[in-house]
């Protein structure tokens, strides 16, 4: 039996839940604002609670052989930081999300905490079914560098228990995919070959959701006349694949995004990683608060997954993003990693549609993964598209 590559698996965990929703684990951290210490730690007290403020206070007196000291406000934030997102966690899967996106930047400001957290969170998505029900972790680190650095991300986030990090230490955090930024070239995606051919994805960041994304991704790129070494030359945009393109976009010059999308799809089907139905074990970031163009499956064709963030907070929108829908091939009906945050982490808040009451946290994260596969639902609807779920 051939191996699921990531774009398969990322399908049929979406068909299985019933939604494109991708549901963020981002534990914002306010020190003058609602998001502060005493928020999180009232969830540390509850009976689940003992056996994670345990290893901290264990975990405490270790770092007082480094001299770091943590308070007993420390371990109550911890704690409580924790059981907040696995709350979180058990009311998303109780609604059917099985697709989970932690921001790395949170936990990395946890400091000497951080990959326990993410972990803790991990192990506790992958805990939910002991039957092995099939859901899919990204870990949204935007991680970019030449090769020989670039493998150490690949290592520490994608490796599984079976696979060696360091001596005698396994994979602890397993994600099926992690976005990484490709400005330094095909350096970044090349040393995460091994594991891109075993099952885990790249999620290139190409057309971002930040208003000032724009300033790179979309000016518009002509053919390169600068003077390059041996190594740089057979990467250059010459003027074959800029005609081509010119061509395809209907004699227009590409932008800077639509040329990564190119090299993208090059890339990974020169390393024959797509699938034998033509899907794709790297995905792109074409976030939903700015209007789609067409050149998206024009360039990476039917077997591309995009992830769109910017729903719920950033306002992002079903019909902004209408040219992503695959209409035809293997993966008819899909939209796209629909990703949220904000909106999914905290909709207890006014802002969100909840009553400021975060003990209701439950009720409000049904409310509002039902909201959005009722929007959903419309906006298939609307386009008079098949609905897959």
């Amino acid at each position: 039996m051939t191996m699921e590559n990531a774009g398969q698996l990322l399908w049929q965990v979406q068909k299985k839940q019933g939604t494109g929703l991708c549901f963020g684990l981002d534990p914002h951290y306010e020190p003058n604002g609602v998001l502060n210490a005493e928020f999180y730690g009232q969830f540390g007290h509850d009976n689940d609670s003992g056996l994670i403020r345990h290893f901290f206070q264990k975990y405490r007196r270790v770092l007082e052989l480094i001299d770091v000291s943590w308070t007993h406000e420390t371990v109550n934030f911890l704690t409580g930081l924790v059981r907040y997102n696995m709350r979180l966690i058990d009311a998303a899967w109780a609604s059917g999300i099985r697709i989970f996106k932690p921001q790395a930047a949170f936990y990395e400001r946890l400091m000497f905490a951080d990959q326990i957290v993410l972990s803790m969170l991990c192990r506790h998505i992958r805990q939910k079914d002991p039957a092995g029900s099939p859901c899919f972790v990204i870990l949204d680190a935007k991680r970019g560098d030449i090769d020989s650095t670039q493998e150490p991300y690949y290592a520490a986030y994608l490796s599984d228990q079976n696979e060696t990090v360091m001596p005698g230490v396994p994979g602890q955090l397993a994600f099926d995919a992690m976005t990484v930024t490709t400005w330094m070239g095909d350096d970044v995606l090349s040393p995460g070959l091994p594991f891109f051919k075993t099952g885990r994805g790249a999620i290139i960041v190409t057309r971002s959701s930040n208003p000032s994304g724009t300033t790179l991704q979309d000016v518009r790129v002509l053919p390169s006349n600068v003077q390059l070494s041996q190594t740089q030359e057979p990467f250059r945009i010459g003027r074959d694949t800029y005609q081509e393109l010119f061509t395809l976009l209907g004699f227009r010059d590409p932008t800077a995004h639509e040329i990564m999308l190119r090299t993208t799809s090059d890339f990974s089907r020169n390393n024959g990683l797509d699938s034998e139905d033509g899907i794709s074990p790297l995905f792109s970031v074409m976030g939903s608060t700015v209007k789609m163009a067409e050149s998206f499956r024009k360039i990476r064709d039917n077997g591309a997954i995009a992830l769109v963030p910017g729903f719920g907070h950033q306002g992002g929108a079903f019909d902004k993003i209408e040219p992503l829908l695959v209409r035809s091939g293997p993966l008819a009906g899909h939209w796209g990693i629909l990703s949220s945050s904000r909106a999914h982490n905290f909709p207890w808040m006014k802002k969100y549609g909840g009553d400021d009451k975060p003990e209701n946290l439950e009720t409000h994260v049904k409310r509002s993964v039902d909201s959005f596969r009722h929007a959903e639902y419309e906006a298939y609807a609307k386009l008079g598209v098949h609905y897959p779920f």
